[in-house]
């Protein structure tokens, strides 16, 4: 009792700005959370509770699988804004066998980044028409910008970086306890401050987390199985080629289900969705006149309907890393990647591959990436878990990405707006062409940029510009 307070003595103290003990009620709610979230498995109770996180000097490579988690929300250190240093670069420790050839490569890469980037500037000066842009301020912005989209393929995968975290506690302690149970030291490490840090907000709903047998008998299992499968090596390939996107599946009479859907969305008479379906799978133009009617109002910033979720798509995507890492965080969609890797090849960034004044840059990157490779090899025959480390921004990664039409929507228009990075329009542009073979009338409805996105990156700036100016911002040419 003599820790208890009442609530007339509570809000008397808070009013006059004094001390409140609050241990008897904290200790009250952890033990009730222990009680019904935890012994009783009431795990929606932890879907109310929710915990932030600020995460420094973690490598880039072990960010994606933290990030992995659907439920999460995640704000990342930019690397198309933000100039990265060589005193953010790494060894891994359980890597120090390797320590000096690490280091070595580490600098390779990083003395490439600077000097490419004096290089890369002036080439996009000159590219750039100047007097197209209103301010000079908006033409710098752009021209840092496309040097750092260009230069940021040259980023080592032992590049530290620096994010915020938000996720609900039932899908912390699942994560959590994935990170407890990875083979790699800095999974584990950060898996086990994020638990120290979390418990002491939630020390109720995190207390039972520790290592997952399951998480590790299955991998050490499928890399056995791995062991004993035979399959000729992955083609080591520079540049990105048409197969960068492939359409691997997509539901049967995808349109006409959706068509039925919205149907069905608007039914008063209390029909079976079979009944709409087979209406609209015999008549194609009714299929097309449903969805016509439904998606032709729809502005530039309403979302796409929930009933055109129905159905899916399922592609397999060739791209670089840096791509990759801005990709996977449409969580909504099922990302599943293959290991981080070096083996697949690399490719070169916009305008390097053909301009003559970035010959000096392609040879960095050629070089960078035979040197990438074959110190990634060495890792991977004997540490294979760790070889992931070894990559460059400019490696292919390969993986599957499924979605539903809402989601395909989402993402196409979002990721082919011009201020996006070329390397991923491109992929989201793909995406789209191959779908749209498939589903023609839904896919009018889509609001993608199919363009080379110069004119809108300028017009972007020029936004971005006249923003800082409202916003009271003096020295424009120091704001990039």
């Amino acid at each position: 009792k003599e820790d208890l307070i009442t609530v007339t003595e509570f809000s008397k103290q808070i009013q006059e700005g004094g001390q409140v003990n609050l241990t008897f009620f904290l200790n009250k709610a952890e033990m009730f959370m222990r009680k019904w979230a935890v012994q009783y498995g009431h795990s929606s109770l932890k879907d109310s509770d929710v915990i932030r996180f600020a995460i420094e000097n973690i490598s880039q490579h072990v960010v994606n699988p933290l990030e992995e988690t659907k439920l999460g929300a995640f704000q990342e250190k930019s690397t198309r804004y933000v100039e990265f240093g060589r005193d953010h670069l790494i060894v891994p420790t359980d890597l120090k066998e390797f320590e000096q050839e690490i280091r070595s490569w580490n600098n390779l890469l990083i003395s490439s980044y600077e000097e490419s980037r004096t290089i890369v500037e002036e080439f996009i000066r000159t590219k750039l028409n100047k007097e197209e842009f209103k301010t000079e301020a908006a033409f710098n912005r752009t021209v840092v910008a496309k040097t750092f989209d260009i230069i940021r393929y040259l980023l080592p995968g032992t590049m530290l970086t620096s994010l915020g975290v938000v996720m609900p506690t039932r899908e912390a302690e699942r994560h959590f306890s994935k990170l407890l149970s990875d083979p790699r030291a800095e999974m584990r490490s950060l898996g086990t401050a994020l638990l120290e840090e979390g418990k002491k907000v939630s020390p109720g709903l995190l207390s039972h987390v520790c290592v997952n047998d399951y998480q590790i008998k299955r991998r050490e299992s499928m890399d056995r199985l791995q062991s004993e499968i035979n399959l000729k090596k992955c083609k080591f390939e520079i540049g990105r080629n048409d197969r960068s996107v492939k359409l691997l599946n997509l539901s049967s009479d995808i349109e006409a289900k959706m068509a039925a859907a919205m149907l069905m969305e608007h039914n008063n008479n209390a029909n079976d969705y079979l009944d709409y379906l087979n209406l609209c799978l015999r008549g194609d133009n009714l299929t097309k006149s449903i969805i016509e009617i439904y998606l032709k109002d729809r502005g530039p910033f309403d979302e796409m309907p929930q009933s055109t979720e129905v159905g899916n798509i399922l592609f397999e995507i060739n791209m670089d890393f840096g791509a990759y890492r801005d990709l996977m965080r449409h969580r909504r969609n099922l990302f599943l990647c293959s290991p981080i890797t070096a083996l697949a090849g690399f490719e070169y960034p916009e305008y390097v591959e053909e301009e003559s004044e970035l010959m000096k840059v392609k040879e960095k990157f050629n070089l960078c990436a035979e040197v990438t490779k074959e110190l990634h090899i060495k890792i991977k025959n004997k540490l294979p878990h760790l070889a992931g480390y070894i990559v460059m921004f400019a490696n292919k990664q390969k993986m599957i990405w499924q979605m539903d039409p809402r989601q395909l929507a989402y993402v196409v228009e979002l990721r082919t707006t011009p201020a996006g990075h070329y390397s991923y329009r491109h992929i989201c542009q793909e995406m789209f062409k191959v779908v749209k073979e498939e589903m023609p009338t839904f896919c009018k409805f889509i609001n993608v940029d199919l363009s080379l996105g110069e004119e809108g990156r300028r017009k972007q700036e020029e936004k971005t510009v006249e923003k800082l100016k409202d916003l009271g911002e003096k020295d424009l040419e120091k704001v990039s």
